[in-house]
């Protein structure tokens, strides 16, 4: 799933996340990846094709990401 998120604290600044459902992320400026996290390849009870919460977890994780990211600015700029 692929979505655009806009930090509170830079609403200039727009970012894109894109998250699939095993719980892996990528977060972009510009078009260009500043932050990638991958998903712990295979756990107890890991669901086989992901799922729906998995992929909104990681949106959420995202989200913290680039709040942290926003409030430090310079790496941003």
């Amino acid at each position: 799933m692929r979505l655009t998120y806009t930090p509170q604290s830079q609403p200039e600044t727009e970012f894109e996340i894109e998250a699939d459902r095993h719980g892996s992320y990528a977060i972009r400026l510009n078009g260009k990846v500043i932050r990638r996290v991958t998903a712990l390849p295979d756990y107890l009870g890991k669901p086989k094709w992901g799922s729906r919460k998995l992929e909104a977890g990681a949106i959420e994780d995202a989200k913290r990401d680039i709040e942290a990211l926003a409030a430090r600015s310079s790496e941003i700029r």
